[in-house]
């Protein structure tokens, strides 16, 4: 079972909790995280890795000075440098400097609502795909102010955000995408905690519209009547509402979006492959997909090692599925394995204790 943590207070508190329960493990990823891009780009420096993500420090003080005096708690909790903590909060946006481009892989994200659904229920599921340099936790909030919302996510140590449910139900996952046009902006977990502080639809849609960002994602959010798909680039975005099923993975779909997606010297096949799968598997199950469903296709090896439920195979792939995740805005309940779920199976974790 992945490790669960339970922090409250102001975000200070919070993240002073976090820093000082995770300290090892953030000290860790971040000496990771650095080496990673040390090694792909040999002129570079510890110094000057860390100070590429600076650029995104302004903005983040601007539309969301909370999660700063968050990194600022656990900083002071893990007795490693503020700058160090925003860097690691930045690892997506990293992931696309140097020859690292080559190697991003990415994970696969499904819902299913509505008429979809064998009893009309919101479904949500994801692989949580990852290079095994990186080790999910999974992380319980409860702030101090009641304007901010309870949430339940998976992410990384000293990292503030992940894909996770909210005390309204509100539920994000999400999927890198690259784009030329990145800016000076929230760097992505920043703008999943945004989102993640909503009470409906209305409040993730003008989040996203609202808040500069500093590079492309896909996010699928979604609550218990239905979601939306939103394609982002640096500056442009396309939003498209759920009303049965939806699937994504790595690139972008939107023809308009395409243009501006960036080009590995290598192009990726695997992601195309991932989100077709993934769409038959509900396509075949239209009307009647339930939870057991929603587990089952999380475990599809068609494909493989390529196939939506990752393992590391020496030589082919370097993405493991660190967790397959499943959410019931309904029921305000996450469901994760601890690595491949065909392997570990699934643990509950309801957003109460």
């Amino acid at each position: 079972m992945i490790n669960c943590y339970d922090f409250n207070g102001t975000p200070h508190e919070i993240g002073l909790q976090h820093g000082k329960t995770l300290k090892k493990s953030i000290e860790e990823l971040y000496q990771r995280l650095v080496k990673r891009h040390t090694n792909a780009l040999p002129s570079a420096t510890e110094r000057s890795i860390v100070g590429i993500t600076s650029r995104f420090i302004d903005s983040t003080q601007q539309y969301a000075p909370e999660l700063i005096q968050e990194m600022e708690g656990i900083s002071e909790g893990a007795e490693l440098a503020f700058e160090k903590i925003f860097f690691m909060n930045c690892y997506d946006e990293m992931s696309f400097y140097n020859e690292l481009v080559d190697q991003v892989n990415g994970c696969t994200l499904f819902l299913g609502t509505g008429r979809a659904t064998s009893d009309g229920r919101t479904y949500l599921g994801q692989g949580w795909d990852m290079n095994e340099l990186f080790f999910p936790v999974i992380i319980r909030l409860t702030p101090a102010d009641s304007k901010d919302a309870k949430t339940i996510m998976l992410t990384h140590p000293g990292v503030t955000g992940g894909a996770g449910i909210n005390e309204h139900g509100l539920t994000l996952i999400w999927s890198t995408l690259k784009a030329i046009d990145e800016k000076t902006g929230l760097p992505v977990p920043l703008m999943i905690r945004k989102v993640l502080n909503g009470k409906n639809l209305n409040d993730a849609v003008h989040t996203l519209l609202n808040i500069p960002r500093a590079s492309g994602f896909n996010f699928i959010v979604a609550n218990n009547y239905g979601g939306f798909n939103i394609e982002a680039t640096g500056i442009r975005e396309r939003i498209t509402y759920i009303t049965a099923i939806h699937a994504h993975a790595n690139h972008y779909e939107d023809d308009l979006l395409r243009q501006y997606e960036i080009k590995p010297k290598v192009r990726r096949s695997n992601t195309h492959i991932r989100s077709g799968r993934m769409r038959q598997l509900l396509e075949n199950r239209l009307g009647k997909i339930d939870l057991e469903y929603c587990k089952e296709i999380l475990c599809d090896h068609a494909n493989y090692p390529y196939s939506i439920c990752r393992h590391n195979v020496a030589g082919e792939s370097d993405s493991l599925t660190q967790s397959a995740l499943v959410f019931i805005p309904e029921e305000k309940l996450m469901l994760a394995s601890d690595g491949p779920a065909c392997q570990s199976g699934y643990d509950l974790f309801p957003l109460d204790k």
